[in-house]
């Protein structure tokens, strides 16, 4: 809802009448606050703080996994603060130990994910990691901004004999946690041939229980293909390997894809993980911090790397993804997707942006606008089908 407290003004989006949390949500949301944009937050945070409901603020902000960085934004702006000291909101703490903890987690992944990649290096594997760890590292430049998980990397499929010889080495397990967190109980049957024969761009991940406070389970999660296997698109990891980039992660030399290929794989993932059924339930389908990571790494690409993306996007044939990611991305970040590169991918079907569960075989059209889904804790229970793949659902 809008409000006469001046909540339209703190950021520009096209997400229409949304509540003031989610409009302070999303000015806040950036790695980086102009003086301008931190004088338009503390103003609005002065006139209408102590009317915010900062509970459905803190429920939103982790649910879109952008707590660490909202927080840091707060506090080291210092944006909760009046000139005499008395503030604005309350739960000063909990931004400052969710920017820290997340800090502290991302170091102890770091540690790990170090040697696993030092051991697909020795082993001399062909590979490149994708997702996470390259986005908090390379284009947040602050290792507590962003919340990382598990460590996605791309091989060639006849490559996984190999790294699964490498990383069971390093302790590592197919399965999932135990109640206890203290081992990896394998996969059932059922969960392991559905995974082989329907899911066929990627295996089941690979557990590590760590044993710490900050720090669950270390996950490994590698795939053979960026396109889902009933997407229609021909594609193969080297496809993609052929460009990868030298980079280096957590200290260590690796391999990354290259900037063009990097968009290709957000918008793909973006448009699987908000339109997948399995994804919509856990409420994992829509998050701001996804369209963040597009629109970040969207402003480093140049124009000439620009027209690579649209060739590349038309020779995969992945058009409809792109455009998906693209066209939402541009309603919640407008200032940062040109209308001329969303207009390069016309898609195939009209109905594209309303439909979900294609994938899963059951194609259902929302009944919520994109805006009300996005800020609904409930979204889930619309849905009009279930998912029935058996597995993992969000072990990090």
């Amino acid at each position: 809802m809008s409000s006469p407290m001046g909540d339209e003004a703190l950021t520009h989006s096209r997400l229409g009448d949304i509540p003031p949390e989610a409009r302070l949500l999303l000015a806040l949301a950036r790695p980086q606050l102009t003086v301008a944009e931190q004088g338009r937050i503390h103003q609005f945070l002065s006139l209408s703080g102590r009317d915010l409901d900062w509970g459905f603020f803190l429920d939103q902000a982790s649910r879109h996994g952008i707590l660490p960085l909202v927080g840091r934004n707060l506090i080291k702006h210092r944006l909760i603060h009046l000139a005499d000291g008395r503030t604005l909101a309350p739960y000063r703490w909990i931004y400052s130990y969710a920017y820290e903890g997340n800090r502290r987690r991302n170091l102890a992944l770091g540690d790990e994910y170090a040697k696993v990649i030092r051991g697909l290096n020795e082993a001399g594997l062909d590979y490149a990691i994708r997702k996470g760890p390259v986005l908090t590292e390379g284009i947040y430049h602050n290792v507590g901004l962003r919340r990382m998980g598990d460590l996605d990397v791309l091989l060639r499929r006849d490559s996984l004999p190999e790294f699964a010889s490498v990383i069971e080495g390093l302790g590592y397990q197919q399965g999932h946690l135990s109640r206890n967190a203290e081992q990896v109980v394998p996969f059932d049957r059922r969960t392991q041939l559905v995974w082989k024969v329907n899911l066929t761009n990627s295996t089941l991940p690979y557990l590590k229980p760590a044993q710490r406070d900050d720090v669950e389970v270390f996950v490994l999660d590698p795939c053979f293909n960026l396109f889902q296997p009933n997407s229609g698109i021909k594609a193969e990891a080297d496809d993609f390997l052929a460009g990868a980039v030298d980079t280096v992660a957590f200290g260590e030399p690796t391999r990354k894809l290259d900037p063009v290929d990097q968009i290709i794989d957000v918008c793909v993932q973006l448009h699987v993980e908000a339109t997948t059924l399995m994804y919509i339930e856990i409420g994992k389908d829509l998050t701001i911090l996804k369209f963040l990571d597009l629109v970040l790494l969207l402003r480093r690409l140049s124009e000439e790397q620009l027209e690579a993306l649209t060739t590349r996007v038309r020779g995969f044939g992945c058009g409809n993804s792109v455009r998906y990611a693209l066209h939402y991305a541009s309603q919640v970040f407008p200032d940062d997707v040109r209308p001329d590169l969303i207009a390069e991918f016309e898609p195939a079907d009209p109905d594209l942006l309303e439909i979900y569960g294609v994938l899963d075989g059951k194609p259902e059209r929302w009944e919520q606008s994109f805006a009300a889904r996005l800020f609904d804790q409930r979204r889930w229970e619309s849905l009009k089908a279930h998912s029935t793949v058996p597995g993992p659902r969000a072990v990090v």
